[in-house]
Parts: C-alpha cells; sequence; structure tokens
C-alpha cells in the first residue's frame, strides 16, 4: 500500500465527480474556484483556502458549479501506516485524527496557517522533483510532519470553535429555565457564575449578545409578566409585586411603568375597563340572539 499521494485535482465548470478516500485520510485544499461536498445526509460548500477532510472508508460527490474559472484543488491522501511511522513516543497522529469527531469535515483555517499549509501541499506534489536531491527520505518525512501537524491543528481549533458556539446556546437554553424556576429568589451574575462554572463577564456578554438584553432587564420583564397575571386576577398591589420577586415597591413601580408606560393602578383599571366593554358587548349581543 502506498504510504500517501499528493496531486492536483482540476475540475470542468458544471460537473461532478466521485471521490473516495478507500484507506486513506483524504485532504482537499481549494486552491481557486468552489466546490460542492456532497454526502448522503450532509452536503459542505469549499471555497478558495478552505480545508476539507474524509476518513478512511468515507466518499463524496463534488459538484463544480457553472464559472468563468476552473475550480483546482490539491488532494492528499495519508496512509494509517504513514501517520504511525512518522509519529513518536508523544504524539500519535494517526490516533488524533480518529479523535476528530465527525466522518467529513469543512475546516475553514486562520490566514497564516492556510499559507503554511498551501506551500507544503504543493510541495508535497512535486516531491517527485526533489528525490535527487541531498537527504530527500528526511526531506520528505519533514514535509510531512509539518504538513500533518498543521492540518490537525487547524482541525482542533475549528472543532474548538464550534464546540463553543454549541457551549453558548446550551448554557443559554439552561440560563432561561434556571431563571424560570428560581423568579422569586435573588438572581446575581454571581450566583450564575458559581452555579453554570462560567465567568460573570462570559454570561453577561453572551446573554447580551444572543438576546440583545442583559440578564437584569430579562429578569426584570419576566417578573412583570407575573406582575399582570396577578393584577388581572384582581390581587392589591401591595401583594402583586411580593409574589413577583420584587422585594421592592419603588423599584417595582418604576420598572412597571418604564416596560407598559403606566402605573399598577391604571392598568388595573384599564383591565377592569375592557372586562366591563366585553360584558356590555356580550350582553347586547345576547340580546340581538333572543329577539
Amino acid at each position: 500500500m502506498q504510504e500517501y499521494r499528493a496531486e492536483m485535482v482540476h475540475g470542468e465548470p458544471k460537473g461532478s465527480r466521485q471521490l473516495n478516500a478507500g484507506n486513506y485520510h483524504c485532504l482537499l485544499f481549494v486552491l481557486r474556484g468552489s466546490v460542492q461536498y456532497r454526502s448522503k445526509t450532509q452536503h459542505w460548500t469549499g471555497r478558495a483556502e478552505d480545508l476539507f477532510l474524509m476518513k478512511p472508508g468515507e466518499s463524496v460527490t463534488l459538484e463544480l458549479p457553472e464559472e468563468k474559472e476552473h475550480t483546482e484543488m490539491i488532494g492528499v491522501w495519508l496512509s494509517p501506516q504513514l501517520l504511525g511511522r512518522i509519529s513518536d513516543e508523544n504524539t500519535d497522529l494517526e490516533r488524533a485524527f480518529h479523535v476528530i469527531p465527525l466522518a467529513c469535515m469543512l475546516v475553514h483555517a486562520d490566514s497564516e496557517a492556510v499559507m503554511l499549509i498551501k506551500n507544503l501541499a504543493y510541495r508535497l506534489v512535486h516531491l517527485e522533483e526533489e528525490k535527487t536531491e541531498y537527504g530527500e527520505t528526511v526531506f520528505e518525512d519533514g514535509l510531512l510532519k509539518m504538513f500533518v501537524v498543521l492540518v490537525l491543528r487547524a482541525c482542533i481549533r475549528s472543532e474548538q470553535h464550534r464546540s463553543k458556539a454549541s457551549r453558548g446556546h446550551l448554557m443559554l437554553d439552561e440560563l432561561f429555565r434556571f431563571i424560570h424556576a428560581h423568579l422569586l429568589e435573588d438572581i446575581t451574575l454571581e450566583r450564575l457564575e458559581e452555579k453554570f462554572y462560567i465567568s460573570r463577564c462570559h454570561i453577561a456578554r453572551e446573554f447580551k449578545r444572543q438576546t440583545g438584553e442583559s440578564v437584569h432587564q430579562y429578569i426584570v420583564k419576566s417578573r412583570l409578566d407575573l406582575c399582570l397575571g396577578y393584577i388581572e386576577q384582581g390581587l392589591p398591589i401591595t401583594e402583586v409585586y411580593k409574589r413577583s420577586g420584587f422585594n421592592d415597591y419603588n423599584n417595582f413601580f418604576r420598572a412597571f411603568k418604564k416596560q407598559y408606560g403606566m402605573t399598577p393602578r391604571e392598568y388595573f383599571r384599564t383591565t377592569q375597563e375592557n372586562a366591563r366593554v366585553r360584558e356590555n358587548s356580550d350582553g347586547k349581543l345576547e340580546q340581538k340572539r333572543n329577539i
């Protein structure tokens, strides 16, 4: 079994071809143009300087869009045996590829990594031209090691960003549930920090970014929603704010007026008037039906 191969992958506009990883870890690097990678269940769009990885046994269809310029890629196929050979006692490169959680993965690397990976991929493609140079075997292994490590670093960083984003959304869902379960209690950023083991600054920043309001604003609005229900039920205003998590009437009063443009008692009178209007309307409608 050949340890590795590296070659230019060209495609005509508006064409497609099947690509199989076989027994290799396959990496495609887009140099120019764009390409759609399609498996049975997923698809990805690769553009210039994107990396696409496939584990052994995987296959995708490359779909090339109708563009003026042809899509151009470099393909590198790495055997498990090669990865094992160029590993050392501290770094198992073959195992590292299996730690990557996805069978197929599109990676957007940073500009510095892209430049290095592209240059190394080019050297691997044209390595036959240097076979007669001094130290060719050491040089070849050095290129392969550097190439593989840079690709793995790009994958790890991409996965960290993806996991962080997913974790942020998950944390926010848990945060909503916690707030509503403890709405009548004192909820501070310090308490949330202790509960979720995430810094208060990160909680405040992520919450604001994803909801457009601060944690405090969300808590106040949630408590005011409770207040509306209690007022409509006819509870005394002096009881409403206590049952809704407001420990101070003045804070409750200011928040209510700022949110709804009226005082709690004005809201109560408005709901009563609306109820009477509905009763009168219902009564007149019933009279018409009886006639």
